[in-house]
């Protein structure tokens, strides 16, 4: 894929492929708990949305032990329950949403359907709805990677304490609605990079993940 195939790709499978191998591990299972963000008014379970809250903190190396194992078995039983599979498109796709969300929470060494499976739940709801999810993961996945093929690096004078304060902040509480104040202090700091400060100051959205964030924390 070449650098205008990327900033024109409608497909958000196609782009997964693309950066499947060269991006780290962390930085996908973000991006499945994204997606099932997008059908989680699909998913039946309370413990579902905690297992995605686990699936977050668990890559960045926070959830551990018991609480995992216990999600996992609770997620797991009910798939092996429900016959998901050969059900109306909705139920396919709370059961895909639901094993990319129980998958997400497995060891490092696991087989990553988990990201197809996610990609898939958004595919499988209504037309109208996947069209919209569809493009919601596309901008997810620009929000994780933005320009694959200009990749920027942060210098230390970029991370002032007000910008790191700024991300960290945004990033703890999923809540970055203060991304345009963060690309003015960037700017302060003498960012001069169009990618970032664009980005800071684009429609979003932003997520746990986006590389502007993980660029001034430190994060891959």
């Amino acid at each position: 894929m070449t650098e205008a195939e990327w900033l024109a790709c409608d497909d958000p499978v196609a782009m997964l492929r693309f950066v499947a191998n060269q991006t780290s591990e962390r930085k996908q299972r973000l991006f499945v708990c994204a997606c099932c963000r997008l059908v989680s008014n699909l998913l039946p379970e309370e413990y579902c949305h905690r297992a995605i809250e686990n699936g977050e903190q668990y890559s960045d190396g926070r959830a551990w032990g018991m609480e995992v194992d216990t999600l996992w078995n609770t997620v797991t039983t009910w798939l092996d329950r429900h016959d998901w599979t050969g059900g109306p498109r909705i139920e396919a796709s709370v059961g895909f949403a639901v094993q990319a969300v129980a998958m997400s929470l497995l060891q490092p060494a696991a087989d990553r359907k988990y990201i197809s499976h996610a990609v898939t739940a958004a595919r499988c709801t209504s037309w109208g709805e996947q069209e919209q999810n569809q493009a919601a993961q596309r901008d997810l996945l620009r929000d994780h990677f933005g320009n694959f093929f200009r990749p920027v690096t942060c210098p230390p004078s970029w991370r002032i304490s007000t910008a790191v304060a700024l991300a960290a902040q945004m990033y703890e509480a999923r809540d970055f609605g203060a991304m345009p104040i963060l690309g003015d202090a960037l700017q302060d700091a003498g960012c001069d990079s169009a990618e970032v400060l664009d980005h800071c100051r684009g429609s979003g959205p932003h997520v746990r993940g986006c590389w502007v964030v993980d660029l001034v924390l430190g994060k891959e």
